[in-house]
């Protein structure tokens, strides 16, 4: 049985906004949950930046940095169907504490010389520990947001995780510019460890969870609704992983490969503003299946000037352009999501649709990146101009699920 969250439609603009960050517990909410999610986005690149250093291959970095994502991937769902079940209490700090020391084993292993292969399993464990911040965090919105502010929420949400994914890389890479590779792992996980702390205090998941759940293996994933979406979103992210190819291919046609930075940073910065655009009036948009359905449409039409784009003043304006759909999409999806999973699995259904976004992106940017070495960074943004539409036609058959 399913609950649904009507909503409905008081002020708007940035008293919405305004709202939201006033309700009671919300800011320590933010700000600890930015802290505890940072070394997901610090991860990737510091890891990177660590082992080539250490190595001088990009190859061996790259399978380092592989080993965190499978791990974050593996672990998610399972330590977000223990939250719901048991609760956070004991599992939030715990787990971050285990990141914390495995990313230290990482620069320990690194420094000592070490193969490939103990630094994998190093990292394995650190992206394993990694806790569904992101999960509980949404999940807490509904219990202390108003239901006409939950989009409004969401959009919040939206626009964080693009403050992790832009400043996280950023600081990895000023921390190894400035003081060492070492130090971004470190950082990272002292972040993670103070961000836990904090946000364990103010964002307890009681214990609960649905019995029927407890004994079958798919969880939240009974949610036909759910799985719709994790489906939709692994097509729709590979439009993110196309582009982590794609740009910086265009910037070492233009002399720069390090341009791609920059560029990812404008899509970013396009996904920020148009999530907090939507957050302002996000009834406008009519019912959440309607809107999601529209901003497929939209996001397709926007990043179709990406393959035409000659100079590099104009792929910032592009890669801008693109971004503009992507925060909105992912608030409606969490909406959806939240008016329509099972009971006792909030925690877990919020993840595994993070999870498909992670696992797409990665997907995406594995497919593409020998297209892209083959035919060029245009046939790259092609497929980013593509997927969206895909996503989006995977979604009409059965538009009846989503509300």
């Amino acid at each position: 049985m399913a609950t649904d969250v009507a909503t409905t439609e008081p002020t708007g603009g940035l008293a919405a906004y305004r709202r939201v960050l006033a309700a009671p517990g919300v800011r320590p909410l933010v700000f600890f949950g930015l802290l505890a999610r940072m070394p997901i986005g610090m991860g990737g690149v510091a890891l990177i930046l660590f082992v080539h250093a250490q190595t001088g291959s990009f190859g061996a970095a790259g399978v380092v940095s592989g080993g965190f994502v499978i791990g974050l991937g593996l672990t998610g769902p399972p330590l977000a169907r223990l939250i719901d079940r048991r609760g956070s209490k004991w599992v939030v700090v715990p787990g971050s504490s285990v990141l914390a020391v495995a990313l230290g084993a990482v620069v320990v292993l690194g420094e000592s010389g070490a193969g490939t292969v103990p630094l994998v399993i190093a990292a394995f464990v650190a992206g394993g520990a990694s806790m569904p911040i992101g999960g509980i965090l949404r999940q807490r919105w509904a219990a202390i947001v108003g239901p006409e502010d939950l989009q409004t929420a969401y959009a919040l949400d939206a626009v964080l995780i693009e403050v992790i994914f832009v400043t996280g890389p950023l600081l990895a890479g000023v921390l190894a510019a400035s003081v060492g590779t070492a130090e971004g792992l470190i950082v990272a996980g002292a972040l993670g460890v103070a961000g836990s702390l904090g946000f364990a205090r103010v964002a307890t998941v009681p214990p609960g969870g649905d019995p029927e759940a407890e004994r079958h293996w798919l969880g939240a994933l009974r949610s036909p609704t759910l799985s719709l979406l994790c489906v939709s979103s692994l097509t729709l992210a590979g439009t993110f992983g196309a582009l982590d190819v794609a740009l910086p291919a265009f910037g070492a046609d233009h002399g720069q490969a390090a341009l791609g930075g920059p560029f990812a940073a404008a899509l970013a910065f396009g996904s920020g503003v148009g999530g907090l655009l939507y957050g302002m009036r996000p009834g406008v948009f009519g019912r959440p299946r309607r809107a999601l359905i529209l901003f497929g449409a939209v996001m397709t039409l926007t990043c179709l000037p990406l393959p035409a784009a000659t100079s590099i003043a104009e792929m910032f304006v592009f890669a801008t352009l693109a971004g503009l759909c992507i925060a909105p999409q992912m608030t409606v999806r969490n909406q959806i999501v939240q008016a329509k999973l099972l009971p006792g699995t909030m925690t877990e259904a919020f993840t595994w649709l993070s999870l498909a976004i992670t696992l797409g992106a990665s997907i995406g940017a594995a497919l593409v990146g020998p297209l892209v070495e083959a035919a060029g960074w245009r046939a790259g943004a092609i497929v980013a101009v593509a997927l969206p539409a895909v996503a989006t036609l995977i979604l009409l058959p059965r538009r009846d699920l989503l509300g």
